[in-house]
């Protein structure tokens, strides 16, 4: 896996677990939820020339996966303190992003 995304995926998992502390706890979306809509965001923001999306392609991912910006930070929130369950989820994220730039 490139460098670059390496970095981004580490940076994002940081951010979204960081920024979901003390949030709204409570029931979060389904794992595959989280990890496809993840997925998306990444890959389309690295489709970009600046590997960044823009906040309509962010809302237009976030709504083909049914679920907010908030959703996923509560998804964070709740699992938080689970860190072999985290540890699985990003181990599954960077799985299917090395699949999908091998394909690629």
């Amino acid at each position: 896996m490139p460098f670059d995304k390496i970095r981004a995926l580490a940076v994002t998992s940081v951010i979204l677990t960081t920024a979901g502390c003390g949030g709204s706890g409570g029931d979060a979306i389904e794992r595959d939820v989280f990890v496809a809509t993840y997925i998306d965001l990444r890959t389309t923001a690295l489709d970009t020339d600046s590997a960044r999306l823009s906040d309509a392609d962010r809302d237009a991912v976030l709504a083909r996966h049914g679920v907010t910006d908030q959703d996923l930070l509560n998804f964070a929130d709740v699992h938080a303190d689970e860190l072999e369950f985290m540890r699985e989820v990003w181990n599954e994220i960077e799985l299917q992003l090395d699949r999908e730039s091998d394909s690629n």
